[in-house]
């Protein structure tokens, strides 16, 4: 991965912790990160605008030998960082109230250009839990859909799981720094999403170890890049819920794995249900419900996406949109901002790859 100082003054910034307004805010008023970075030692107004911690960390993770030490740490792990308003940054993330400004990633961006579905669940789950996780995800991404989870124990190691048996890849949303192997137990999971160019994602920067309220807050990035989450097993009060939660708000559908009903793991999908969340017991339960299972075309194959010439920037912002939901060309105009002639170009292109096809009324569906 090829680095310029922009991306390790990105890095840096993180360390901070502040808020997406804030960041905003910085970044529209200097330019650019490393602006931001130069400024740090001219007593600029923002930083006494700052928490006391937070200048600490800025302060602290700022010098010329920390900044070096957090540059060959993103070399060694192949760890890159985008801004929110970088094109490759996942659009269905954008759209959510609270994105996070700055992300980091290893591996491959170009699954979230697919549709994704988030599956979660309990840590300690139960081998009925597991076993009903990996048919269904690998069911999902046979039909081309990434999966997305969190790489914890479980439920979300299952559904990593089922989606590399189904020879796909998936995305791994972490609550740690990507250079950590969190945890230890699915170093090998990690190392098998990444060959099977699937992508790691973080907002915490290397070195940032797995902390417990770093999750909750993880969980609003698994929910934001996907259409739909899958609740498989867990009880009421799991950390799970609050994906659920964050899904809610962000408009996203929600099934639930009912499970053997007579057991405590069974109980949060039983209340799910119960409020209205769609009930799955497989993968086409999901298609159908989504709508997705109406296409006369298969997804491309990996061999096949590999094979294909490069994506433009507007092929690549059309396929995103197109991943979020079926658009026609008007709306899609509209949400691009683009030139109906630039947009046409781009359609007709994407057809020819057998990446999108046409829909009566001039409506364009993702393959």
């Amino acid at each position: 991965m090829q680095y310029q100082r922009e991306h390790g003054c990105r890095a840096w910034l993180t360390y901070g912790q502040l808020s997406y307004q804030t960041l905003r805010m910085l970044l529209e008023t200097y330019g650019s990160a490393a602006e931001l970075y130069n400024s740090l030692h001219e007593s600029p107004s923002w930083v006494d605008k700052l928490t006391p911690l937070q200048r600490q960390r800025l302060f602290q993770h700022g010098t010329p030998e920390a900044m070096h030490t957090l540059m060959v740490t993103m070399q060694k792990h192949d760890i890159g960082i985008l801004s929110i308003e970088d094109d490759e940054y996942p659009m269905a993330l954008k759209q959510i109230d609270d994105p996070p400004m700055l992300l980091f990633y290893r591996g491959d961006l170009s699954c979230l250009e697919r549709r994704c579905i988030a599956m979660v669940g309990s840590r300690k789950a139960s081998v009925h839990g597991v076993d009903a996780a990996r048919r269904i995800a690998a069911g999902l991404a046979e039909q081309g859909i990434t999966i997305v989870s969190g790489l914890a124990m479980g439920i979300d190691g299952a559904c990593h799981q089922g989606a590399i048996d189904a020879g796909a890849p998936t995305c791994a949303v972490m609550g740690c720094g990507l250079d950590i192997a969190y945890p230890a137990e699915h170093q090998k999971l990690h190392q098998a999403i990444l060959d099977g160019d699937g992508v790691l994602l973080s907002e915490y920067p290397p070195g940032a170890p797995a902390l417990s309220w770093h999750f909750p807050v993880r969980n609003r990035i698994l929910s934001g890049l996907c259409r739909a989450v899958v609740f498989v097993e867990g009880q009421v009060k799991s950390g799970s819920m609050s994906t659920i939660a964050h899904a809610l708000e962000q408009g996203r559908d929600v099934f639930a794995y009912p499970g053997r009903v007579d057991t405590p793991w069974s109980e949060g999908a039983c209340t799910l249900i119960r409020e209205g969340a769609v009930l799955c017991t497989s993968a086409r339960d999901i298609l159908e419900s989504m709508g997705w299972d109406r296409r006369d075309a298969r997804p491309a194959t990996r061999e096949e996406m590999k094979s294909l010439p490069p994506l433009n920037p507007i092929q690549q912002r059309v396929l995103a949109q197109l991943s979020m939901d079926d658009l026609s060309f008007d709306q899609l105009t509209a949400a691009l901002q683009v030139a109906p002639a630039e947009l046409s170009t781009a359609l007709t292109m994407l057809q020819l790859m057998g990446l999108i096809r046409p829909l009566p009324g001039k409506i364009y569906s993702k393959i």
